[in-house]
């Protein structure tokens, strides 16, 4: 443990003495010697765009696997630079759109739930956004000790609140409090296996396993959703955070539902395809009870 925090102090020192966008570049170039050095992670977004867009030209797929490996380079090492350096170089550079729509979902008075996606600029976008409206988060606990510990710091000084998603108790009486306005953050996209999924279209694959809770979340608390995207604009150097409206949902079709939400969730990927969290394993499971190989 103590060669991790030694690590970390390294780094640390670097960062203070480096601006954000160094740091995306190093991780890009970084994210290159990732591919010769794990190959194996490499191939799972080949073959996550491969069956995603299985109608687009092979060459331009590799290009496409080969910036998205790049922006997942520059992820990693972004968000080590909030983690340890700090929020204000990244809150400088943003932009918050569609804030008049959050608005309208808070006015009735009822708790708010933020569904997004996996993206790239998932930790400087969610930082934008803590800093935009007290948010509670839905997470999953790191293995490595260190990792926690200054994941933890870091959504203490940015969120109103963390809460495990598999701590069902915490979970009902954030959904359930009515004392002061929630908004509550998941991102719902990962494959959480066969016991947990419906199994509905997402971009090329017909029967992707998808989390049916999202919907009797919204019914059973009488919440009001939203969908918020997330993206790096290449063009200004901005983290772009917006929050966009679901109007009528949902329905009592589960399956519907969640139909809704994976084509929501594949139109913002298919604007920025690069940018999405394509190393994991996404289509994993199958309809019919097995895993699919990503070797």
């Amino acid at each position: 443990m103590w060669g991790w925090w030694l690590l970390v102090s390294v780094v640390w020192v670097v960062f203070c003495f480096v601006k954000v966008q160094t740091v995306r570049r190093w991780g890009k170039r970084l994210a290159h010697v990732f591919k010769r050095i794990h190959p194996k992670r490499f191939n799972v977004i080949r073959l996550n765009l491969k069956l995603a867009f299985p109608d687009m030209d092979p060459a331009e797929r590799e290009r496409l696997a080969v910036r998205n490996l790049e922006e997942t380079g520059a992820y990693f090492l972004e968000t080590a630079y909030v983690h340890l350096h700090g929020a204000e170089e990244i809150l400088k550079n943003s932009i918050v759109r569609g804030r008049e729509v959050l608005d309208i979902a808070l006015a009735d008075g009822k708790n708010v739930l933020l569904f997004g996606a996996h993206y790239t600029c998932l930790d400087c976008c969610g930082t934008v956004m803590g800093h935009d409206v007290p948010v509670d988060v839905i997470v999953r606990h790191q293995n490595a000790v260190v990792a926690n510990y200054l994941i933890a710091r870091y959504r203490k000084q940015h969120f109103r609140s963390a809460i495990h998603r598999d701590d069902r108790n915490a979970l009902i009486k954030a959904f359930q409090d009515n004392s002061s306005q929630r908004v509550i953050w998941l991102a719902p996209d990962q494959d959480f296996g066969h016991r947990r999924s419906l199994f509905v279209p997402f971009l090329g694959v017909e029967q992707t396993a998808t989390l049916a809770s999202v919907s009797r979340i919204v019914q059973r608390y009488d919440m009001n959703p939203l969908f918020i995207e997330f993206s790096y604009d290449d063009e200004s150097n901005k983290w772009v955070i917006e929050y966009q409206p679901i109007p009528d949902f949902p329905t009592d079709d589960q399956h519907a539902n969640a139909t809704r939400l994976n084509r929501i969730i594949g139109e913002s990927v298919c604007r920025k395809p690069h940018q999405y969290y394509w190393v994991h394993r996404r289509f994993k499971s199958l309809a019919d009870g097995s895993i699919r190989s990503y070797q």
